[in-house]
């Protein structure tokens, strides 16, 4: 009756270093904990594209060409905001804007929401005006033209930056303007007067702390000096360390490398996170007789700097002090270092090691190692595990009792079945007399999903009472019910089954309508089970939602599954935006929403 089902394990390879497996991957991969109703069919869905009232762009052309100023600021401030938004089709307001940009009359406000209307449009054409005018204009015009021009690398701008710098009445913010400008060219033709800067007392921290990322941007050789001053200044501040390691951005010379290290030992997180990270750069082997004490830092970034060159230069003794960091306190980096652990377990010596250290995690006390470590162990089908992870089922945290229920999944052992389903009995129970836990309902949800995959029969009547609505108000849980016997009956349309489902499909009761979940997966196992006398009722369920819901995609699958023949997609979702300035004098040509 049952069709066993496998759920391909989708994982992501990130190579952090160096170090590559002897046959790369083509997509990189991670570790994804999806539930199997999501991945057993992935639908897909429409592309989205964005699309304005067609009667919006002329209008506002024509307000641009108005005198009165609040017109023209407003229309191009709104063109500025739907290029920002991703509206396509912008281009015929570039020639009007910059006719706005270059009129003498223009008033200054007009003339700066002009200017953010061309660099949102990405007018590189429009460079040299932008530049003209923001340098003869305000300083608000000023600030938001040079970072645009910088990235841009407008080299005309170069000259001016370059006198900026060298001239000690610069304006604080000007002053940083031109010194990202100079590092983003990479240009070191004022590299003297950016040291200067670097070093001066008189600069505020924001001025220094820019013109050394300046310096160390723009050169690869002959900081080690300026960099050795600082870090020897007799009052040495954090910003006297972070003006170093900026400097030294670029440098690989030995004499650059031992200032690294002695900055990567900084008390301050930041200087040590970015000494570490250009050491790395340099070589990831420099690195490692510091990673120890970096995975013991206080601070999350100079953890993972120190995992880095582990994993780009592993044996079997650092991938077991990696491991370590599956009970990371920071859940960006154990969940990181559970993906690396799963990419390096492709090296043949580094397998057991990692499934050793990672099954001493899943044994210990800790709830994060416990959850990354049966994820893991789950993604690497290592079926030795799952007599913990059954009994991990009850733990205290949440998050072990859904991560465990998942390894359990993907392990998929038959003779763990009876044990998940007792599980499941007694959570029902639970939820019934309103003593459910946090997670209850997640991890129900992968244990149904399990016993489907399992052909575990036994669980067909606990199943099926999750699917009417006034049963229990499980989200997670009563979608994979539903899923779960539509794997369990695949093409064997059992009439009561049939029954339970066209009941949760056609439940349009406006006042107390069931979620979206259990409509896309009643849709879904119809089509799944074959029940082709119902044909007509997925069609007119399809007629009474919009065609780019879910719900919508799920019963196009059904009944391309049951005819044979596949159902056409709908065009992309077309999306537009309400609120948009003169909207009213546009509203006779609306657009598909």
């Amino acid at each position: 009756m049952i069709q066993r089902f496998s759920i391909a394990c989708c994982c992501t390879l990130v190579l952090l270093g160096g170090f590559a497996p002897a046959q790369e991957p083509s997509q990189p991969e991670t570790i994804r904990v999806e539930f199997a109703m999501h991945e057993d069919p992935r639908l897909d869905e429409s592309p989205v594209r964005l699309q304005l009232n067609t009667a919006l762009l002329p209008l506002w052309l024509k307000a641009m060409q108005r005198p009165e100023a609040d017109y023209q600021r407003l229309a191009a401030g709104a063109i500025a905001e739907a290029a920002e938004a991703g509206f396509p089709d912008l281009d015929p307001a570039i020639d009007p804007l910059q006719a706005i940009l270059t009129a003498e009359q223009t008033h200054p406000d007009v003339r700066v929401a002009a200017a953010r209307a061309l660099i949102a449009l990405d007018s590189r054409d429009s460079a040299p005006l932008l530049l003209e005018k923001s340098q003869s204009s305000t300083s608000p015009l000023r600030l938001l033209v040079e970072p645009a021009l910088a990235a841009w690398k407008f080299e005309p701008a170069l000259p001016i930056w370059r006198e900026r710098v060298r001239d000690p009445q610069s304006g604080r913010r000007e002053l940083i303007m031109a010194l990202d400008g100079l590092a983003q060219l990479q240009d070191a033709e004022a590299l003297d007067a950016i040291r200067t800067l670097v070093h001066s007392g008189d600069q505020p921290a924001d001025v220094r702390l820019a013109a050394a990322r300046s310096a160390g941007a723009v050169s690869q050789q002959g900081l080690e000096p300026d960099a050795r001053q600082l870090m020897e200044h007799p009052r040495a501040t954090p910003l006297h360390q972070l003006c170093a390691v900026a400097l030294l951005k670029r440098h690989a010379s030995p004499a650059a490398q031992k200032l690294l290290i002695d900055l990567a030992d900084d008390d301050n997180p930041a200087v040590a996170e970015q000494a570490l990270g250009i050491l790395f750069d340099i070589d990831p082997s420099l690195v490692l007789p510091l990673a120890d004490a970096a995975m013991q830092n206080a601070d999350p970034k100079v953890r993972r700097r120190g995992a880095d060159a582990l994993v780009a230069l592993p044996d079997p003794q650092r991938v077991e002090r990696l491991a370590l960091l599956l009970d990371d306190r920071h859940p960006e980096v154990r969940r990181s270092v559970r993906d690396d652990l799963y990419r390096l377990t492709r090296i043949e010596e580094l397998d057991e090691p990692i499934r050793a250290a990672t099954r001493n995690m899943l044994n210990g006390e800790s709830w994060r190692g416990q959850e990354q470590a049966a994820i893991l162990l789950g993604a690497l089908d290592h079926e030795p595990a799952a007599g913990r992870m059954l009994e991990l089922l009850s733990a205290d945290r949440p998050e072990v009792k859904v991560a465990v229920a998942w390894g359990l999944k993907k392990l998929a052992i038959p003779e763990t079945a009876p044990e998940m389903f007792e599980h499941t009995l007694q959570e029902t129970k639970a939820r019934r007399a309103g003593t459910g836990t946090a997670g209850l309902d997640e991890q129900v949800a992968h244990l149904f999903e399990a016993l489907a995959i399992l052909d575990f029969e036994p669980a067909d009547s606990l199943l099926r009472e999750y699917v009417p609505k006034n049963f229990i108000n499980g989200y997670y849980s009563r979608g994979a019910a539903i899923w779960a016997l539509g794997l369990m009956y695949t093409d064997q349309p059992e009439e009561s089954l049939v029954a339970l489902l066209v009941d949760r499909l056609n439940d349009m009761d406006p006042v107390n309508p069931d979620v979206d979940i259990v409509y896309e997966m009643s849709a879904m196992s119809l089509g799944r089970i074959n029940a082709a006398n119902h044909q007509a009722d997925l069609e007119a369920r399809l007629k009474t939602v919009s065609e780019h819901e879910r719900f919508a995609y799920a019963i196009r699958w059904a009944l391309g599954r049951i005819t044979g023949q596949p159902v056409p997609a709908p065009g992309p979702v077309v999306r537009s935006r309400s609120g948009w300035f003169l909207e009213p004098a546009a509203a006779r040509d609306p657009v598909r929403k």
